[in-house]
């Protein structure tokens, strides 16, 4: 929250400092046109300033580029030297800024995507641990009812057991099944199994 009120006053920094830039490069002009140490660059920088300027304008107009221009003037050429120096030291001020800006953005965007992946990643691994202990959950509860099948069988085996054991005593006939008809010692009916 702190970094999203400094934005606004970064880029009134920015407007500052292209706004400084003007004066800088008005500066810079007048450096360029009285001092004798950057006079011969500026001639120079003017002069070929002047021949683009004649030979773009030639093409634009359709004609043929020319094989030799006249040169200007070392006065003319100080003054177009210097106001490309000036407008120069503008336009490097502002792009410095706008790659500044380009780049902040390029990290704040980076920083989300992070920040989103490392959110998804968490939310993979959360899922990823509910699955595995829904898993485990569902792996105990059939090794439960294995072992209650287990204790189940084995009880209805005893019960069989228990039953075979007292089944011979009950199902002996003797006289008096046959007189009654064998209603009074039947054998006992086995349970299902």
């Amino acid at each position: 929250h702190i970094y999203m009120a400094e934005v606004p006053v970064l880029k009134l920094i920015f407007l500052g400092v292209r706004q400084i830039s003007k004066p800088i490069a008005n500066q810079a002009k007048q450096i360029a046109k009285n001092s004798d140490a950057f006079k011969a660059g500026t001639i120079a920088v003017g002069r070929a300033l002047h021949r683009v300027q004649i030979q773009l304008s030639r093409i634009a107009e359709g004609k043929r580029s020319l094989a030799h221009i006249t040169p200007l003037n070392a006065e003319k050429a100080v003054n177009l030297g210097a106001e490309f120096c000036s407008e120069m030291i503008i336009y490097l001020i502002a792009g410095a800024t706008v790659m500044y800006e380009a780049r902040g953005q390029q990290l704040d965007k980076r920083r989300k995507d992070e920040q989103a992946l490392a959110v998804e990643e968490a939310r993979r691994a959360s899922v990823k641990a509910n699955e595995e202990k829904l898993f485990e959950e569902l792996r105990a509860a059939n090794r439960r009812i294995t072992l209650l099948d287990e204790q189940l069988w084995q009880l209805r085996k005893a019960q069989e057991e228990q039953q075979e054991r007292a089944v011979p005593m009950s199902t002996q006939r003797g006289w008096a099944s046959w007189l009654f008809g064998g209603s009074t010692l039947q054998p006992r009916a086995r349970s299902e199994r």
